[in-house]
């Protein structure tokens, strides 16, 4: 039991990256981006007001900014956010206001991307989970014709009008002469 804990990443003694101070540098930001009062679901000044004192305390701490502690620095979750960005339109401003939101954390993603302070593979997961991005690959179609190439529609015409016994069409006439013989007769 004693070699699993040695070899653990979580002892901060044998995880080179977690350098000594960091769990109360985490501990003190998150206690102070948390919201002390109930959050009025309405009140949009307030929600931009806990966003921009997020920010500021992200950029106190020299923390990243992302979505999951954006909404808690709010008072909201994710299925909120989703709720107010997808389905629950009655309030647009708020709708609006979130749509800031992620809008701002992807541009921080992206600009940690571009200049190779993350991983790809975290890049693009966030992208595709954050962002709504996807991979697109583009399909041509080609049509399958089993038959081999279409007929000539005038030929095709021509052939109907000598099967059905209707001979003395001049050329320029058969496909109207045809479309005449298959529409219903009226009596």
């Amino acid at each position: 039991m004693e070699k699993a804990r040695e070899n653990s990443p979580i002892v901060q003694g044998h995880n080179p990256d977690l350098p000594e101070g960091y769990n109360s540098r985490m501990i003190q930001f998150t206690m102070e981006i948390m919201p002390s009062e109930k959050l009025d679901y309405n009140d949009i000044e307030e929600m931009e007001r806990r966003f921009m004192h997020y920010l500021e305390t992200c950029a106190k701490y020299d923390m990243k900014i992302g979505n999951q502690a954006a909404y808690a620095a709010i008072g909201i979750d994710k299925g909120i956010a989703w709720e107010w960005v997808n389905r629950c339109t009655t309030n647009p401003a708020r709708t609006d206001f979130i749509k800031k939101v992620q809008k701002v954390c992807a541009l921080y993603r992206e600009g940690l991307m571009q200049d190779g302070k993350v991983n790809p593979v975290t890049g693009i997961f966030w992208q595709k989970n954050y962002d709504g991005m996807k991979d697109q690959t583009e399909m041509v179609l080609t049509p399958n014709n089993p038959l081999g190439d279409s007929a000539d529609t005038e030929a095709l015409a021509r052939k109907y009008l000598d099967n059905a016994d209707i001979v003395d069409v001049p050329e320029g006439e058969i496909s109207e002469v045809a479309e005449r013989a298959e529409s219903p007769k009226i009596k």
